[in-house]
């Protein structure tokens, strides 16, 4: 199958039972969905709870990725319990301390499994000024970004849905813009998400055209619910219009579910993709 835009399926995003096409694989077996990407033309596969999983199956994704010339995507620079601590929005040195052992944790990672794209999530303190968080941000992200860029790694920052998770310190894309701006380092870009920046800031078409040159990564969700596109109110065809006339050149991941499990729904919702993707 071929594809004008360069697409990512998922191992799970929330949970590693929970890949983006179960019913179509018939597997958990990591290996298994990137065979079946391969197949279906797709670009890549993300991997963003790599942290978590055993070093075994990291290794054969690793092997798998490089057999079939696929791209690994996003991969959480720490722990899923660990993401939202406000660790990013203080100067406080042990935290740094954190941040140093977990980066280093998550550029290992990355390596280990062909990627080149960590996700940086930063938990926000309702007990402080916003602001000042930002700034100590800010100062953490030129710090580690000298750290990721030695290893060949690029840090993403992504404006994520309060009402999907509260207190994170960028919920909107223009804040996330911003820090990236202040950071001024090519090991520091945005990931541009469909999901929560119709949910937060809507107009994606104006948001992407206008933060184009910053994105590394563009991931595609219909809102509400996080479900497959043609559920909610996301123009992809919008989106992924711009995409093509930009010559958008990264990974586009499918960061989803279904609103009906099963391999019919998996085989329609590919089907609805190729449809977007070919006209757009």
């Amino acid at each position: 199958m071929s594809w004008q835009l360069r697409y990512a399926s998922h191992l799970g995003y929330r949970s590693a039972e929970q890949p983006l096409f179960p019913a179509s694989v018939g597997s958990l077996d990591a290996v298994a969905h990137v065979e079946f990407a391969a197949g279906i033309g797709f670009a890549g596969v993300q991997y963003v709870l790599a942290r978590s999983r055993p070093l075994a199956e990291q290794e054969g994704f690793a092997a798998a990725m490089a057999r079939r010339g696929l791209e690994t995507g996003c991969v959480l620079y720490t722990t899923s319990d660990n993401a939202r601590r406000p660790l990013w929005s203080t100067s406080d040195r042990e935290a740094r301390a954190v941040l140093a052992r977990e980066l280093d944790l998550g550029i290992a990672t990355a390596r280990r499994v062909g990627g080149r794209h960590l996700v940086v999530l930063a938990g926000l303190d309702p007990d402080r000024a916003p602001e000042p968080q930002r700034a100590a941000f800010v100062e953490n992200l030129r710090w580690a970004a000298e750290r990721a860029e030695k290893a060949g790694i690029v840090l993403l920052l992504e404006s994520i849905d309060r009402n999907r998770l509260p207190d994170m310190l960028l919920h909107h894309i223009g804040e996330a813009h911003a820090v990236v701006t202040s950071v001024a380092s090519p090991a520091v870009r945005l990931i541009f998400d469909t999901g929560h920046i119709q949910a937060m800031d809507g107009n994606l078409v104006g948001h992407l055209e206008s933060t184009f040159d910053a994105i590394a990564i563009v991931q595609l969700a219909d809102t509400p619910g996080r479900l497959e596109p043609g559920t909610g109110e996301v123009d992809f065809a919008g989106v992924l219009g711009v995409l093509k006339r930009q010559r958008f050149a990264g990974l586009v991941e499918l960061e989803f579910g279904w609103s009906t499990p099963g391999r019919e729904a998996e085989q329609a919702g590919l089907e609805r993709l190729r449809q977007l993707d070919a006209t757009a």
